[in-house]
């Protein structure tokens, strides 16, 4: 005879250790700019000591798997007749409360990420490079969190925040599962959506089409954005952009196939709703057994997770889109004429 799975959590709010008396937990996960939260509802006579600045920190377990979720600081507290709420935030609204000023030059997206990262006071975990760039003006019109995702599009990669509270940006690779869940055991339902796809490319163009960011060439204004292989102009199925701040062709042909790369995996999008699944974060690639046919089995790369223990039990709705060879990091590695090339 099987026993039923108990899931249960270890909430630590300052000093104070919590594995009971909860009413309900909802923590939301989701890549830049958007902000983790984590909201937690205890009893109106709960002992709570926490106050705003403490440390938070929350482990869930399913009773198969167990791991630690998120890391932050209690940023309020509402007391009332029903309930004491405690809301908790980490690194992100760090980034999102900060307006930076600066400028730098000859750097790489990921090193605007750790600086940005170091004079907002938040540590950083692993950083993808991406592309090259001449300048970059971090200008108070965006949020510190906004710029670190406008670098990281530029670079095919996506930005958040880990369970230890560090900032990441990683290109995701979607063709390869990191988890499997299986529909009747795991997953309790799962939707897909297939949206039209009439935009059949994407094209970035930069301010000077030059061949290296240290060229004296990547700092004077030209007419030639695409160094002599310009693409036929926008059009119904063609978006154009213009993005200054990619001085060589190399940078805004990444920027192009990135876009081109995130908007062909947004065409099938999708939630899964399953038992407690602690392991699951924004950038897992998750495969789906034995669903019903036609329903996408993977592989899919999660981009919003929401955990919630509560009353009615303890759940996992997890947001995701096509992964598969679409979604291979090799497709960002080309020169500007392959990300054009189905222009010409």
């Amino acid at each position: 005879m099987t026993s039923l799975l108990q899931p249960n959590y270890t909430l630590n709010l300052g000093s104070q250790k919590w594995t009971q008396q909860v009413l309900r937990m909802e923590l939301q996960l989701a890549t830049a700019p958007l902000i983790d939260t984590l909201t937690i509802r205890l009893p109106v006579a709960a002992p709570l000591s926490a106050g705003i600045g403490d440390t938070v920190e929350l482990r869930l377990n399913s009773g198969e798997k167990e791991a630690k979720v998120f890391t932050g600081v209690v940023d309020s507290i509402r007391r009332g007749f029903e309930d004491i709420r405690v809301s908790a935030l980490n690194a992100g609204a760090k980034l999102a409360r900060f307006r930076p000023g600066v400028s730098y030059e000859q750097i790489t997206a990921g090193n605007v990420v750790r600086n940005l990262c170091s004079d907002a006071g938040v540590d950083t975990g692993s950083i993808e490079d991406g592309v090259s760039l001449a300048f970059y003006v971090a200008d108070p019109s965006r949020t510190a969190l906004e710029h670190v995702a406008r670098v990281c599009d530029w670079s095919g990669a996506i930005a958040r925040v880990s369970e230890n509270n560090e900032v990441e940006s990683v290109v995701v690779n979607a063709t390869q599962p990191d988890v499997a869940v299986k529909y009747g055991r795991e997953v309790l339902s799962a939707w897909q959506w297939k949206l039209t796809s009439q935009t059949k490319s994407f094209v970035v163009a930069g301010e000077s089409g030059a061949g290296d960011t240290s060229s004296n060439d990547a700092l004077r204004p030209t007419t030639d954005f695409f160094g002599g292989n310009r693409p036929d102009g926008p059009s119904p199925i063609a978006r154009w952009s213009s993005e200054p701040a990619l001085r060589t062709t190399d940078a805004a042909g990444t920027a192009g196939s990135a876009l081109q790369r995130a908007y062909d995996s947004s065409r099938e999008t999708g939630r899964m709703d399953a038992f407690l699944q602690p392991d699951l974060r924004p950038g897992t690639i998750l495969q789906i057994q034995d669903l019903p046919e036609d329903l996408p089995s993977g592989p899919l790369w999660l981009y919003r997770v929401e955990h919630c223990v509560g009353p009615q039990g303890a759940r996992t709705r997890a947001f995701f889109h096509k992964g598969g060879d679409a979604f291979n990091p090799q497709s960002l590695l080309g020169s500007l004429t392959s990300a054009v090339g189905s222009l010409l």
